[in-house]
Parts: C-alpha cells; structure tokens; sequence
C-alpha cells in the first residue's frame, strides 16, 4: 500500500494546496513501513497532483485539509482521501492508519465544499486547492 502525504519541513501540512512536497510511504504486507520518499511539487497544483500521485502508485492520501476539487480528481482515481489527519508525523499517520487508531478531525480547509479556479484567481489563495 503507498500512501502520500502533504508536508513542509518533513512534517504533515495542514493545507495541502500550499504543499511544496509530498511524503510518498510504502507498506508492506505486514503493516511495516518498507520506504519513504520526499517529492518536490508546486503549490497551488490542484489539477496535475491527482494525476502524479495516481501514477507514483499512491492508494490513500492523509491530509489535514483538502477542498472538494482535488478530493474527487483523487477519488475519481480511486484513491482514499482521509482528511482532518492531526498527526503531524507522516510516518505515524500512516501506521495509525494501518491500525485503525488514527485521529481524525475536521477538515482544516476553509472552503472545502468549492471546486477550485485558479484560472481566475491567479496567485489569490482563492479556490479549493487548499
């Protein structure tokens, strides 16, 4: 199982449109954490980064916040959004979620129901993306 993170600084970021680099984490058959890799992205990328998780193999994404534009381009992928994460360890995120013992809370995205337009919105923190 991949899961993939939104991190700043090697730990979770609450907004995961604003997120520079992601936490790409492998585990395997036995709930054990076999590798783990930084990417590097580009903010505000709402519309390319379903696709690049999609194809790094990610099956599950643990967020803080996420609005509803990128959250159904991963669902539209098959990949399991989990939001409201306050684990800020990607990698004790992911175990806990293994183990069903993950603390979810509210989706931290301050509009989580709009689907995002940066078209529009160039350089505003407009949008879902976030």
């Amino acid at each position: 199982m991949k899961y993939a993170i939104p991190t700043s600084g090697g730990k979770l970021s609450q907004h995961f449109g604003q997120s520079t680099e992601f936490m790409i984490i492998d585990v395997d058959p036995n709930g054990k954490i076999s590798s783990k890799k930084k990417i590097s992205t580009i903010a505000h990328n709402c519309g390319s980064l379903p696709q690049l998780l999609s194809d790094l193999g990610a099956k599950t994404v643990l967020a803080g916040g996420m609005g509803m534009g990128p959250r159904m381009a991963f669902e539209s992928r098959g990949i399991e959004v989990v939001l409201g994460v306050a684990e800020m360890d990607p990698e004790k995120a992911v175990l806990a979620n293994i183990n069903h013992t993950l603390v979810i809370g509210q989706n931290t995205c301050g509009h989580p129901q709009e689907v995002c337009d940066h078209s529009e919105k160039q350089g505003e923190h407009g949008g879902s993306c976030h």
